[in-house]
């Protein structure tokens, strides 16, 4: 087990970053400083977790010697200059989801972090929830035989979130879920609807047929625009998770897993899970982190593999406006695949530093 006290952790934005605090601290991880533009949500923060290294401008923040780990959780558009600047550091680097929403944006930070030979990981938070965590141990074929589809279906209301296109802000969520348990995926077919706007303006809605390599096929339907009472509408994080094989079933949300086995008889079992998505995903993704860290590894959702995720998203989206499907070898790493609502800053803006 690494000492917590191991790597300094750097947390630049206070959004969803309070969340990570709130994992963090549930780990026992030691977090050396944050940086928020807003100076009053800098403070107050501080004081609540209590961290005295403050800063308002990142350039001073990525030069604070206590700090390891660079946490980047600002919106992905603004994120290269943080990343190159960080990397030229020497400070490692978790990127929050989406890591880009766009391709050259991607493969530029992750080469820039090979260059100078630092970690980069993604916050693919779903992949180290404890529920999804817990049923683990059973997903594989001496448990559940030949496994053939899994299905993963959430709702909600939420249709002006900052991103705009729902696949790269939620729905890769569960596009990483399955990468993670099953590999690379081989192709897309999506639709998709803007609710009150035109998919090229943001998707609300995706609902995605998928293969993998390893012939597992599925669904994936995100619908953040779903008119209906809270409760009814299997919101994140319980959204409806189904894995079915020959031999047995796993389904339930992040909350309340059940395994179903059909041999050599018929059980039901109920994982332990430790913990809930929020915050402890967050906590754990860290924690992974630091071990790969400290093992010479990389963590599973490392930036080069995540390229893989990004070209999904990229299909997705493809498939929903072309209406056909999509082999994710068509999605060339050097193409200019851009969903970006603002325009992304290149690497060398040290505007966003100041």
């Amino acid at each position: 087990m690494a000492d917590p006290q191991e790597f300094g952790i750097g947390l630049i934005g206070l959004g969803i970053g309070q969340q990570h605090l709130l994992g963090y601290h549930s780990k026992g991880l030691h977090v050396a400083a944050i940086c928020d533009k807003d100076p009053i949500r800098l403070n107050e923060i501080g004081e609540q977790f209590g961290i005295d290294q403050r800063y308002t401008r990142i350039v001073d923040f990525i030069a604070d010697a206590d700090v390891g780990v660079v946490d980047i959780a600002v919106q992905p558009w603004i994120r290269s200059p943080i990343v190159k600047a960080a990397a030229e550091a020497g400070k490692h680097i978790l990127c929050q989801k989406p890591f880009s929403m766009s391709m050259q944006q991607a493969v530029e930070m992750v080469n820039i972090c090979e260059r100078y030979n630092v970690q980069l990981a993604v916050n693919q938070n779903s992949c180290f929830v404890p529920g999804f965590l817990a049923i683990e141990p059973y997903i594989n074929t001496e448990h559940l035989g030949e496994i053939y589809h899994v299905s993963i279906t959430c709702n909600g209301f939420y249709t002006e979130f900052p991103e705009r296109h729902l696949i790269p802000a939620m729905q890769v969520h569960h596009i990483g879920l399955v990468h993670k348990w099953f590999g690379e995926y081989e192709s897309v077919y999506c639709q998709a609807h803007g609710h009150n706007r035109s998919i090229e303006e943001g998707e609300t809605i995706s609902v995605a047929l998928f293969k993998s390599r390893s012939g597992v096929q599925g669904l994936l339907s995100c619908n953040w625009a779903f008119l209906a009472e809270s409760g009814r509408n299997l919101q994140h994080p319980y959204e409806e998770i189904r894995i079915q094989g020959t031999k047995g079933a796993i389904y339930g949300n992040s909350a309340d897993m059940t395994v179903h086995l059909s041999e050599p008889e018929t059980q039901e079992i109920k994982p332990l899970i430790d913990g809930a998505w929020f915050p402890d995903a967050f906590g754990n993704v860290m924690a992974h982190f630091f071990e790969c860290l400290r093992a010479g590894e990389k963590p599973i959702t490392d930036g080069r593999s995540n390229l893989h995720v990004l070209q999904t998203i990229f299909a997705m989206h493809q498939s929903a406006i072309s209406g056909k499907i999509v082999p994710i070898n068509d999605i060339s790493l050097d193409s200019n695949y851009n969903l970006s609502p603002h325009p992304v800053h290149s690497a060398d803006d040290i505007s966003i530093l100041q």
